[in-house]
């Protein structure tokens, strides 16, 4: 199995953008980010409730 396999199996999510980045047309600044969709990220802080509300409401998770 290669890298991107795995990454997919295990559930992983990509920036729209990450492939213009890969290639040099876009800086890594304007990447926006696969939770909040937002370039630079504006995530709330990693482990507070609203960061993991917000992680649940991407993923489409209810009740969670």
């Amino acid at each position: 199995m290669n890298p991107i396999e795995i990454l997919a199996a295990l559930g992983a999510e990509w920036s729209p953008d990450f492939d213009a980045y890969t290639s040099g047309a876009l800086d890594a600044s304007h990447i926006r980010c696969v939770l909040c969709q937002m370039a630079p990220c504006s995530c709330p802080e990693f482990g507070t409730p609203e960061y993991f509300a917000l992680h649940d409401q991407r993923r489409s998770r209810r009740g969670a």
